[in-house]
């Protein structure tokens, strides 16, 4: 599959709600990988927040990325209300 992440609708610490390039909206807890090497410095929520796209994925202020088709297997879709 080739998908990568057009925005970032929201971000709480740990959390992200992302749209996808197929039109999906889904939330992702990264919790889980915070303890493990860098990735322990987006603990802290700043960094966390900084959060931007680069390219086709999430990027953070200290340089860190995770690969677009990660971000979609481990997220959830978002009901949407219309």
């Amino acid at each position: 599959m080739n998908i990568g992440v057009k925005s970032i609708k929201s971000c709480k610490p740990y959390q992200l709600i992302l749209e996808f390039s197929n039109g999906e909206e889904r939330a992702i807890d990264l919790e889980g990988i915070l303890n493990k090497g860098k990735f322990s410095e987006l603990r802290d929520p700043k960094v966390f927040c900084s959060a931007r796209i680069s390219f086709d994925t999430v990027e953070w202020s200290n340089g860190l990325d995770i690969c677009p088709e990660y971000l979609f297997d481990h997220s959830r879709p978002i009901a949407v209300l219309r």
